[in-house]
């Protein structure tokens, strides 16, 4: 069979992009994220890979198949109207598209990765514009009802998928996704060493990992951070991700608390950088409304950190026993949930480890597996 992949959003940082195969040197040495696990394990298949620019494609011709450079950006009228030509020429058997953004002009068989309804849960500004609203919804429509086959990476998108659509449930498979292991322990003393020297953090912090975006709940997170600086606990409050241009009033939200002196935004930072953040943290918070998976508990959890998380079915799904829940809209009790792991060093070590036994459920070989069925029952 010959299988088209299209990998043109690797690069950008985003979970989609992890979700496909991050950039960073560190992790190219790892065969883990799906394309690299998928070209490891699938020895009987033919892959022709399309990347949005050379540059994207380091790394991949050790596995021996094609590859192609589009020039073409995802959500854009090129990918609308070049894209389907290109994959036409390969004469491809089928293609699997990592994010909803298929174009509307291929008709031959395809697998798509819905990751969440996140979009259409919670729009966002770009997407209250009625143009980029119908886009979004036409794009995601083609994409599931189309597809020979959806992949949800969790049972709560699954739900999501079948009920928002009205499919049958067995056109939906769902595969996790997995930390990669470059996220592992390390000694705690030098990896707090080590932020100090790369970041202006000089106390004992919590840890928020991911982008400023509505649904991130980051206004409520600063809030119950606030109520444990009047308790007295001295701590910082350190948010690693990058803004969202369409957020601005998320910064001054977050930096609008009585302790905003002690709330650290450290914007987008590298792989090699979170991974010391991580592994220095004393606990890593997600107060999220929404999510499609959750990889960065599991990224903390790999670290050896206690994790708090909201209690949402997606992180229940995802995290188990590996985690402390707290409800996202009540801030005393986002508040009071991380007191009580902060405050009991014996019960945070017992989290930590409950979270390291959470991640033997996930695995990228496990993941690429799973794939390569999909693919086999799709065409």
């Amino acid at each position: 069979m010959k299988i088209g992949l299209d990998l043109r959003m690797l690069g950008g940082g985003s979970g989609i992009s992890r979700y496909i195969g991050e950039l960073s040197h560190a992790i190219l040495k790892q065969d883990r994220e799906l394309s690299r696990a998928l070209l490891k394990e699938d020895k009987r298949n033919q892959y022709v890979l399309f990347f949005r620019d050379a540059d994207k494609s380091a790394g991949y011709s050790q596995y021996g198949h094609k590859m192609v450079v589009t020039g073409i950006s995802h959500y854009s009228w090129a990918e609308q109207f070049k894209l389907p030509r290109l994959l036409g020429e390969e004469n491809l058997d089928l293609v699997h598209f990592p994010h909803f953004n298929v174009p509307l002009k291929y008709h031959k068989p395809f697998v798509v990765t819905i990751h969440d309804l996140t979009h259409t849960k919670f729009p966002g500004k770009n997407k209250l514009r009625i143009l980029h609203r119908l886009a979004y919804q036409a794009a995601i429509s083609n994409a599931v009802k189309r597809s020979q086959k959806v992949i949800a990476i969790s049972n709560a998108v699954k739900k999501e998928i079948v009920d928002y659509f009205a499919v049958p449930p067995s056109k939906v498979e769902v595969i996790y996704e997995a930390a990669n292991p470059f996220f592992h322990m390390l000694d705690k003393q030098s990896a707090q060493k080590e932020v100090a020297n790369r970041f202006p953090i000089s106390k004992p912090y919590i840890l928020y990992v991911g982008v400023f975006r509505r649904y991130k709940n980051l206004k409520a997170l600063a809030e119950a951070f606030d109520r444990l600086r009047q308790k007295g606990l001295d701590y910082e409050l350190v948010l690693a991700g990058e803004a969202d241009p369409f957020y601005p009033e998320i910064r001054n939200q977050i930096t609008d608390v009585a302790h905003h002196e002690s709330v650290k935004i450290l914007g987008k930072v590298s792989d090699e950088d979170l991974l010391y953040l991580y592994n220095a943290a004393d606990l890593f918070v997600l107060p999220s409304l929404s999510e499609g998976f959750g990889l960065t508990p599991l990224e903390a959890a790999s670290c050896g950190v206690p994790v708090a998380c909201s209690d949402i079915p997606v992180l229940r799904e995802v995290m188990g026993s590996g985690a402390e829940f707290f409800d996202p809209s009540d801030v005393k009790n986002m508040a009071d949930v991380m007191m009580a792991i902060l405050a009991d060093r014996q019960k945070a070590e017992d989290l930590a480890n409950a979270g390291l036994r959470r991640l033997a459920h996930f695995n990228w070989k496990k993941t690429a597996e799973e794939t390569i069925k999909v693919y086999q029952s799709a065409v």
